[in-house]
């Protein structure tokens, strides 16, 4: 069953036909029918017929407001009938879902926007992403080729000074490339299903760096006997790091349990020393 959003607005907005909102339908529309019509759809004619005819208005305003300059003002009566709009734009809603329109919107405009970095993602943020991943590869390839990283030198307890701070480095960019891994991997899932929105990219770059701190939260503070780490032939702590990266709800249970752990051995310890006190 087909919902109109006209149903779903208020009669001021959907009669009163605000220039914002009727742009915005009209954008949608638009991006949606493209997706559409690529993704080898057929559509009924009159929708079409619709969009053409909402466009071409638009169109003409777009002449009369830049003609008119600042003394423009926005006027609803000669346009068309909104409804017809709000109808189609329900439609075909339904059919993208579970895209969204905005979404649509979105990497329509991404991909029509020229950048000499397209070749990597038509999307920004994806490009930063990439970036980050990059960085965090060369950083990994780079300090790996060290003499100072090696299975002894990222002992907090007894390494310091400069091969302490490449280890650490070492661990950092291990931890990015899990981080980097694991984000990209996550939003390039919402870019093919369509519902990636920006209005989530701070949520990408927080887990981003939380990633890298449980990368080094793990690789740093997680005890590892020596032998254990020879057998894995130094691999142990960077292993952790990326691990760590890719999963940092992994380091924060790990946490939680050491939480617990000390809670439980705190309510232990006083519970032994109020019963000591009572026997006194």
């Amino acid at each position: 069953m087909t919902t109109s959003l006209g149903g779903l607005l208020s009669p001021s907005l959907v009669n009163g036909g605000a220039s914002g909102l009727r742009d915005l339908l009209i954008d949608e529309v638009n991006a949606m029918l493209r997706y559409l019509v690529s993704s080898g759809k057929i559509l009924p004619n009159h929708i079409y017929a619709t969009a053409e005819a909402f466009t071409i208005e638009r169109q003409d305003r777009e002449k009369v407001k830049k003609a008119e300059g600042a003394e423009y003002v926005f006027k609803t009566e000669g346009l068309l009938d909104i409804e017809p709009l709000t109808t189609i734009h329900g439609m075909l809603s339904e059919m993208v879902a579970p895209a969204l329109p905005r979404s649509i919107v979105l990497l329509d405009a991404s991909s029509g926007t020229p950048s000499p970095f397209n070749w990597i993602s038509t999307v920004p943020l994806l490009r930063r992403l990439m970036f980050v991943a990059i960085i965090s590869l060369i950083g990994f390839v780079g300090l790996a080729l060290s003499p100072d990283v090696n299975p002894d030198g990222g002992d907090l307890f007894t390494s310091h000074g400069l091969p302490l701070l490449v280890n650490l480095l070492f661990f950092i960019a291990s931890a990015g490339l899990g981080a980097s891994f694991s984000t990209l991997f996550q939003a390039n899932q919402y870019i093919i299903q369509g519902t990636f929105d920006t209005k989530y990219e701070t949520s990408y770059w927080i887990r981003l760096l939380v990633g890298i701190m449980a990368g080094l939260i793990l690789a740093c503070l997680i005890p590892l006997d020596p032998a254990t780490i020879k057998q894995l032939n130094g691999l142990g702590q960077p292993m952790l790091a990326l691990l760590g990266g890719f999963s940092a709800s992994l380091v924060h249970r790990i946490l939680n349990l050491f939480v617990d752990a000390l809670e439980g051995a705190v309510k232990k310890m006083a519970n032994a020393f109020v019963d000591t006190s009572a026997k006194k």
